[in-house]
């Protein structure tokens, strides 16, 4: 008689991935060993990419990523929990400052470098309250910001001099009413104050949020209510007055 040999295949009970799990894989990419993972956000694509590009050059740094807003970043930097935060303070819509607020403690190992040029002393305190790691003013030249890169790098931080004459200006000026106001607003009241600071319309706030344009004035009504405000000229000013648009790009 003759018996022909055939492949016996013995499946493990739940299967072979359930007998050998892979290893879990971390949601953000590699480094090279030695390199911090950085990710830049910058609403000026020139900009953005000059940074980026100076980055992936850094002997001790690698870009990760880009973001070119608020929103974008705070999903980013949740996602690939980069250890270099490169931050700039004024974007449409959601600024840097509102960024660091969403980020929150979720990042405690992820050092903040803003790159910017506002450098007026209320938003210095606001920074500085929020636990920045270093600051770098766009108006300055490029090689201070591969400074800073190396201190942050190195677990340093980094705030030049005139940045430091700032800090002490702001500290000894009196803290503005409408500073505390602030952190009274919502999240998404702070970004509907923004939008409206930006000549959108209820109907366009709603459009961009996907709210509905009820609730988009019931929005308006309750962070005017907050504020004292009675005006859109009265939350102009507030908004600019705390940063989070620059009245020289709308």
């Amino acid at each position: 008689m003759k018996i022909s040999a055939r492949k016996i295949r013995v499946t493990r009970p739940g299967g072979l991935a359930s007998a050998f799990p892979s290893p879990a894989r971390p949601s953000y990419p590699y480094a090279p060993p030695g390199k911090r993972r950085v990710l830049v956000v910058e609403d000026q694509s020139a900009v953005c990419d000059l940074v980026a590009e100076m980055i992936q050059s850094h002997p001790r740094c690698v870009s990760v990523g880009t973001a070119s807003d608020g929103l974008k970043a705070v999903e980013l930097a949740l996602r690939l929990k980069p250890d270099i935060l490169v931050l700039d303070v004024v974007m449409p819509g959601v600024g840097g400052l509102e960024v660091l607020r969403r980020i929150g403690g979720a990042l405690p190992a992820t050092k903040v470098l803003i790159f910017s040029g506002k450098q007026e002393p209320h938003i210095v305190r606001a920074l500085m309250q929020a636990g920045i790691h270093g600051f770098v003013n766009k108006n300055g030249p490029l090689s201070e910001l591969r400074k800073a890169l190396d201190a942050l790098a190195d677990g340093n931080t980094w705030f030049n001099e005139d940045f430091g004459r700032t800090v002490r200006q702001a500290l000894a000026s009196p803290v503005h009413l409408s500073e505390g106001m602030l952190e009274q607003l919502t999240p998404r009241e702070r970004e509907i104050a923004v939008l409206i600071a930006q000549s959108h319309s209820s109907k366009e706030v709603a459009g961009r949020l996907n709210i509905s344009i009820k609730t988009a004035e019931n929005h308006r009504a309750n962070l005017m209510r907050k504020l004292g405000v009675r005006d859109v000229a009265g939350l102009v000013r507030f908004v600019v007055r705390q940063g989070l648009v620059d009245p020289a790009l709308e």
